[in-house]
């Protein structure tokens, strides 16, 4: 008899409280359908977190990007070449890290 029958047997004896044999409960565990479940639901999850990581990017890209055309017409006023001035950034990168932590330095 292998260790591991061996090992199912003995958790089948074992009762637990309201008399139900908790070596049936692990069984159940141990089979290969639940090692399909696990496999299923990993997968299943892995999918969804890389999908809302995409999303989060594209997102996040996109309003980096608006952000850059608002400050390109901050500084343009209407004109079609702007003197870009350091000073903008500068107050800028200081103001929207105040408020939002990393990611806004220069």
């Amino acid at each position: 008899m292998s260790r591991k029958s061996n090992r199912k047997e003995t958790l089948k004896e074992r009762k637990t409280g309201n008399g139900a044999m908790q070596g049936d409960v692990l069984t159940v565990v141990h089979t290969r359908e639940y090692g399909s479940l696990v496999v299923d639901i990993t997968r299943l999850l892995e999918h969804s977190r890389r999908a809302s990581a995409r999303s989060v990017n594209a997102i996040m890209t996109a309003t980096y990007w608006e952000i850059g055309r608002r400050i390109v017409e901050f500084e343009q006023k209407g004109e079609k070449r702007a003197e870009y001035g350091k000073a903008i950034i500068e107050r800028l990168s200081s103001d929207l890290s105040s408020k939002f932590g990393r990611g806004f330095s220069r």
